[in-house]
């Protein structure tokens, strides 16, 4: 318990970068706190999070790995780091959105920001530490809901809900979409020379007759999408149905 409590106290230090560490400069100090968290989201960004480890971000940024404890205490912190200085990538929400502009820029910030750091999706979401990143970006969603509401009675718990309900949209189609890049990448097929290969096995396979609505849909996507499904095609269609269902509640 007093280590979690320590942990989370470091964290919320670094974050806001009140830790004493942040500030020395001189001879004995090669780089600083900023400078680390950027090389870790390049190492993430190129080799996956798994293999961000304190040894592998000492060699990438000419550090002992004993001096990098001098700069972040251990991995936990260092990826608490890496998520809210991605945070602090969002651009600004425009005064002048109406509702379903705001909602859409908000879900596409979220679904594009996990499309250019897929180890985001590797990291725990829940009960995340705020930093100065997330407590932007959150701050100019509710400022931007709360204009484009207008003189609607819209309570603090709804607006909540509604970033909440467009960020878990947003970024589960984000790692369809993610996993449909890897496949291709580990199998070496495209979704198309993927479907020419099972789309006759499977209509060898089962039964025939057994399965008309599923069959027929599925033969339909297949060949509209030259494969299963298109992640793109299922975000516009569900962020459109989502806003529509949000801007009525």
């Amino acid at each position: 318990m007093a280590d979690h409590d320590n942990n989370v106290r470091r964290t919320v230090d670094l974050l806001w970068r009140r830790d004493a560490t942040t500030a020395r400069s001189g001879p004995g100090r090669r780089t600083n706190v900023d400078d680390v968290v950027r090389a870790a989201i390049e190492l993430a960004d190129s080799d996956g999070l798994a293999l961000v480890s304190m040894r592998s971000l000492a060699a990438r940024v000419g550090l002992k790995p004993m001096s990098l404890y001098t700069y972040v205490p251990n991995r936990d912190v260092l990826v608490a780091l890496m998520v809210d200085a991605v945070a602090f990538e969002a651009a600004d929400l425009d005064k002048g959105l109406d509702l379903t502009e705001c909602m859409r820029l908000i879900a596409d910030q979220y679904r594009d920001e996990l499309l250019r750091h897929p180890w985001l999706g590797d990291v725990p979401a829940w009960r995340p530490v705020p930093g100065p990143g997330s407590s932007r970006r959150y701050e100019q969603q509710l400022a931007a809901l709360t204009r484009a509401y207008g003189d609607s009675a819209v309570d603090d718990v709804t607006l909540d809900a509604v970033i909440a309900s467009l960020r878990s949209f947003a970024t589960g189609n984000a790692r369809m979409r993610i996993d449909q890049v890897a496949e291709h990448a580990a199998s070496g097929l495209d979704d198309e020379q993927w479907w020419q290969i099972a789309g006759p096995a499977l209509a060898d396979a089962m039964p025939a007759g057994a399965y008309p609505i599923s069959s027929r849909v599925g033969t339909t996507v297949g060949q509209l999408f030259s494969g299963p499904g298109n992640a793109d095609h299922a975000y516009e269609f569900g962020l459109t149905a989502l806003i529509a269902g949000l801007v009525r509640t």
